[in-house]
């Protein structure tokens, strides 16, 4: 008999790329198991009731019961995380104590998560409600699922997992080399940790001396609060001829300018966020699915140190060496004798580490698992 499951979020819809994630991973559970979506919605609260709200050992208001009406002898729960408190924990201690055998499962989209989550000044209520709150999960939750190697989190086994797309949505690139000429290609929502800007000084580098043997030209796609600056650099280092931006573009424009490009940009700046780990950013996986080579000033969490078609240069502020971008991509085309076969190659990669069937499979194998679960529920007050 299939098992059954839900999908729980809190409020993911409201974000358009989460929103894709949530359909994603649902249409994958789907494959195998009667999966069903469950939103526990925010509920309407007075100024007054946010207030108190704010206070480490109050909830945040949301419509547990409701949810927890909908549930049907579910197998198991995949969770998209959310802020930790009081009601919260009674949730999972309410579910543990009608369903004990079902598998609680919660998805850490990312980790450590303290900084991004709770930076701000304004977070500080949230963060003392998440340090009060998440080391009692352990008593009710069986796995996280994280995308770092960290065997055990919060006392909490986890499932290693990684960021996923769905490869098949995403057309290869098509085409024919060119000789003597690159066209670099970044497309964003340019912000800080883009860090563009040290392709752009690698541009101005490399046409401020020798005329070079081959020309290389970098396109930027998006908008974002960081494109004025990118365009003020380029002015003034006269580099228009060979740096050129286009606006946000999707669908068939946005595929035709991938078609005429060869090596796609990552992120250069994730140093400006203090971050120096290994990047799970969606933008890598579109690339490889795309079929290109890439190049990243971040290491690529599912890239082997020796994958011959992604370049990785420092995680700081230097200039990036675009005669070492030359070289890189020199080597690329020595690999593959068509673009086609080089795409296919990579687009192969994609399917293989980053397609939802492959970063899913983990958790799928664990729901599927004859095991029972990790843990017996142990009982008590939160």
């Amino acid at each position: 008999m299939m098992k059954k499951g839900y999908y729980i979020h809190f409020g993911g819809r409201e974000s358009i790329g989460v929103s894709k994630k949530i359909d994603m991973q649902i249409e994958e559970f789907g494959k195998h198991f009667d999966v069903r979506e469950l939103e526990v919605r925010a509920a309407e609260r007075s100024l007054a009731e946010r207030v108190i709200g704010l206070f480490p050992t109050m909830s945040i208001r949301r419509e547990y019961e409701q949810a927890f009406t909908e549930l049907d002898q579910p197998d198991f729960l995949y969770v998209r995380r959310t802020v930790a408190d009081r009601a919260y924990l009674r949730f999972w201690k309410k579910i543990r104590e009608r369903y004990p055998d079902c598998k609680i499962i919660i998805e850490l989209f990312t980790y450590p998560y303290d900084k991004d989550d709770f930076g701000k000044w304004n977070a500080w209520p949230f963060y003392l409600k998440e340090r009060l709150y998440r080391p009692k999960l352990k008593k009710y939750v069986d796995r996280l699922v994280t995308y770092t190697e960290h065997g055990e989190i919060f006392g909490i086994p986890t499932i290693h997992s990684a960021n996923g797309i769905n490869v098949d949505s995403i057309k290869q690139v098509e085409g024919a080399y060119r000789e003597g000429e690159i066209n670099l290609i970044g497309v964003a929502f340019m912000q800080r940790h883009h860090g563009y800007e040290r392709i752009i000084e690698g541009l101005k580098e490399y046409y401020g001396g020798e005329t070079p043997d081959w020309r290389v030209n970098l396109r930027l796609v998006g908008d974002g609060p960081e494109k004025a600056r990118y365009q003020e650099l380029v002015e003034r280092y006269r580099l228009e001829e060979y740096v050129k931006f286009y606006p946000t573009l999707n669908g068939e424009k946005l595929d035709e300018l991938y078609n005429e490009s060869d090596v796609a940009l990552v992120s250069f700046g994730m140093y400006k966020l203090g971050f120096y780990g290994r990047l799970c950013a969606l933008k890598s996986r579109e690339c490889l699915a795309k079929g290109m080579p890439l190049i990243t000033g971040c290491v690529i969490d599912v890239i082997p140190e020796d994958y011959p078609y992604a370049g990785v240069f420092p995680n700081d502020d230097s200039t990036v060496d675009i005669k070492e971008v030359v070289a890189f991509y020199k080597r690329v085309k020595d690999r593959k004798d068509s673009k086609k076969e080089l795409a296919d190659t990579i687009r192969q990669f994609a399917a293989e580490h980053v397609s939802m069937e492959a970063v899913m499979r983990p958790v799928v194998e664990y729901i599927m698992s004859a095991d029972d679960r990790a843990k017996t529920f142990a009982g008590g007050a939160e």
